[in-house]
């Protein structure tokens, strides 16, 4: 019976910046595609005047679950064209959030975002203690979020929204400590390239919706 093979620290560390990196690109692919798009008036009139914005609405949902179960048994290179695939589909959305509030509120949600993120995924990659009960706390927490959302789309309450805004920051906090602590785990048994790329998936999920809903609680709208 074979014992697992772990890796060196430095060849650990550098499989994490590689992830970092994956996440970083990926991140910037979504804002980009979605400044784009967000100048193009006839693009805009297309994805989201027409029927075809609930495409764009539904669609990453339905990528990011494809993805998530094929993403970890294919190589690198598609892997990461999946990754960048994903993220650009996002960023058609993102459109929507340049054009409805102001670069001043998008720029400061992005900074926060990236300053929680980061410290959260530098305790959860530094810990000792796991994190594992904290994550499926936070899972559950999740659904339930998901769930009232729903269930708001019928409601239309601004109240519950933001309510559901301010508990969605504090769970995606969470699961980025947990999720950075399993992914370094992940990492530190398994060279491949492919699960550097879905760490990455998740991190940038993780990001994202961080970002959001911070833009969504505190961002400023265009008059």
């Amino acid at each position: 019976m074979s014992s697992l093979s772990y890796r060196s620290a430095s060849e650990l560390n550098d499989s994490m910046i590689r992830v970092y990196n994956h996440m970083c690109l990926a991140v910037l692919n979504s804002m980009i595609v979605g400044y784009f798009v967000s100048t193009n008036t006839q693009l805009m009139a297309t994805l989201f005047g027409t029927p075809l914005k609930w495409v764009v609405i539904f669609a990453p949902l339905v990528a990011v679950l494809l993805v998530s179960f094929t993403i970890d048994k294919v190589g690198k290179v598609a892997a990461t064209l999946m990754l960048h695939g994903f993220a650009a589909l996002m960023g058609l959305s993102f459109a929507t959030i340049f054009v409805i509030y102001t670069v001043g509120s998008i720029t400061s949600a992005f900074m926060g975002a990236a300053i929680l993120f980061g410290t959260m995924s530098f305790y959860g990659y530094f810990t000792k203690r796991s994190l594992e009960t904290m994550g499926q706390f936070m899972f559950i927490g999740l659904i339930a979020i998901v769930i009232a959302s729903i269930v708001n789309i019928f409601i239309g309450s601004t109240v519950m929204q933001m309510v559901i805004s301010a508990l969605a920051i504090i769970i995606f906090l969470g699961l980025t400590a947990y999720d950075t602590q399993q992914i370094r785990e992940m990492v530190s048994v398994d060279s491949s390239s492919a699960v550097e790329v879905t760490g990455a998936l998740t991190l940038y999920l993780d990001f994202i919706n961080i970002f959001l809903n911070l833009l969504q609680l505190f961002g400023n709208k265009n008059d």
